[in-house]
């Protein structure tokens, strides 16, 4: 009887050995088949791609658009240049200057006094005075004179009644005689009116008001604009021009620009102000007036 106790307890205890060695065995295929992830990181999720992989394409930089408070002005009497730069009624002040020797010195003449804080609109009335379109304290329009070279500015309330000029305190709104009217884009700038043409720059293009609606003019990269007689100018970046391009489009037929010429070495990513001169363009830009004639 002990002999055949002895020899059960021996064969318990073998398959005991044996279950144990299958159980490292069957232990070792899991961890051959799923090696094991290091505690705290997750593993990846695989990703498959059908066909051909096409990169991602890298975008294009684009040059930044001048800001409004950038924006530039040029007016040309016979006797006195003026030109400004807009300034903004919740940031930098504008500066406007006067040339009594056609752009070779410049005299600050800012009515400051005044509270000025934005310049909408910038015209030689005569061949030595001026007048502008501003905003004054909480960006409140005003229109102001000068008999004096700049020396002292005056208000005229019903000169700003009969103006065109964009809204100081909403670029998207412009107003006319008869009344506000929308801007035909959110920002519109370098507004100017002579007769019954008006005209303006609003994304990248130039714009004339026209039998109760803005009409898009030619060309398409639009910089600045003025008004010539019946017809506006339109200053614009152009790939056959190395600076500023000048084309002419009639009011008679909005569709059709006609190339003036290249300002040269000028930079057309810089604020451009643009006005007429007899047959020709003088165009600012950086430091340099560059005229075309």
């Amino acid at each position: 009887m002990q002999r055949l106790g002895a020899a059960r307890w021996v064969a318990v205890a073998g398959i005991a050995v044996l279950l144990a060695a299958v159980a490292v065995l069957v232990f070792a295929a899991l961890q051959h088949a799923r090696p094991e992830v290091a505690r705290g990181s997750a593993e990846p999720v695989p990703t498959f791609t059908l066909g051909v992989q096409t990169p991602t394409p890298t975008p294009t930089p684009t040059e930044a658009a001048p800001s409004l408070e950038q924006t530039r002005l040029l007016a040309l009497g016979s006797e006195a240049w003026w030109r400004a730069t807009a300034g903004s009624c919740t940031g930098p002040a504008p500066l406007i200057e006067r040339s009594d020797d056609q752009g070779a010195t410049w005299t600050n003449v800012t009515p400051v006094y005044r509270g000025i804080a934005q310049v909408q609109t910038l015209e030689a009335f005569s061949a030595r005075d001026a007048e502008i379109v501003a905003g004054m304290a909480g960006c409140e329009p005003q229109a102001l004179r000068t008999y004096t070279r700049g020396e002292f500015w005056d208000s005229y309330p019903d000169v700003l009644a009969a103006s065109r000029y964009v809204d100081p305190s909403d670029p998207g709104a412009v107003h006319l005689p008869s009344g506000p009217v929308p801007a035909p884009c959110p920002a519109a700038f370098g507004l100017h009116a002579v007769g019954d043409v008006i005209a303006l720059t609003c994304d990248d293009r130039a714009w004339s008001w026209s039998a109760g609606e803005w009409v898009a003019l030619p060309p398409e990269n639009a910089l600045a604009v003025t008004v010539d007689g019946s017809d506006v100018l339109v200053a614009h970046r152009a790939e056959d021009c190395a600076g500023v391009a000048i084309a002419r489009v009639a009011a008679a037929a909005p569709d059709v620009a006609s190339p003036v010429g290249c300002a040269e070495g000028t930079d057309a990513a810089a604020p451009v102000a643009i006005a007429a001169r007899g047959d020709g363009v003088v165009v600012w830009t950086g430091d340099a007036l560059v005229g075309i004639p």
